[in-house]
């Protein structure tokens, strides 16, 4: 019996439509890497040390860096508000993801199973970032690259591979380092980690 005989071709285009739209809506909000992420984050890198550090309305300029490295790696906008046509402050993207159901959280930064989870997320194009925030909601957030775990003798784990654009100290910041240098040991128990689903 053939397929068109068994449902009518109105329940047919329903099934097809249905297919085709899930299949584009898991394109556009789909996560890959980009091929070019290495060179490319490394610009961005050196434009960000060049930014102009003098905000504008409350907004730093120079954090469109800090939320386009989400983009620039993994193909995904996730830190870009839409609504307030900007990129996000690392006190709104704590938020985001804390609320938003295609990020989970794996740990804290003192637990080496959501360390070694992280490194390999990132390692299967998973995107995921590591985030703290103080009392103040004064925060940083680390993005996890590709890469390998590196010891680390300041926390005492094995760390995955990160970038981090410093707002106050752009001197410091870095592409290719352990997830240790963009956080102090004291500060570790904050630190949480979360992937993209």
């Amino acid at each position: 019996m053939k397929l068109s005989n068994m449902i009518s071709t109105a329940d047919f285009n329903k099934v097809y439509f249905t297919l085709a739209l899930l299949f584009s809506l898991l394109t556009v909000h789909g996560q890959s890497l980009n091929t070019q992420w290495q060179q490319e984050l490394n610009n961005s890198l050196q434009q960000f040390k060049n930014c102009e550090n003098v905000p504008v309305n409350g907004i730093n300029p120079c954090n469109k860096f800090v939320g386009g490295m989400l983009k620039t790696v993994y193909k995904i906008n996730d830190f870009y508000s839409q609504e307030s046509g900007r990129y996000m402050r690392v006190s709104e993207i704590a938020e985001f993801l804390k609320d938003n159901q295609q990020w989970q959280l794996l740990g804290h930064a003192y637990e080496q199973q959501a360390l070694d989870q992280a490194q390999n997320h990132a390692n299967t194009k998973k995107a995921v970032v590591a985030v703290y925030l103080d009392t103040d909601n004064i925060g940083h957030v680390s993005l996890i690259i590709p890469g390998e775990l590196k010891p680390s003798g300041s926390w005492g784990f094995n760390v995955p591979n990160s970038a981090s654009f410093f707002l106050s100290q752009p001197e410091n910041s870095y592409v290719g380092k352990g997830l240790s240098y963009a956080f102090k040991r004291n500060m570790i128990k904050e630190v949480l980690l979360y992937a993209r689903n």
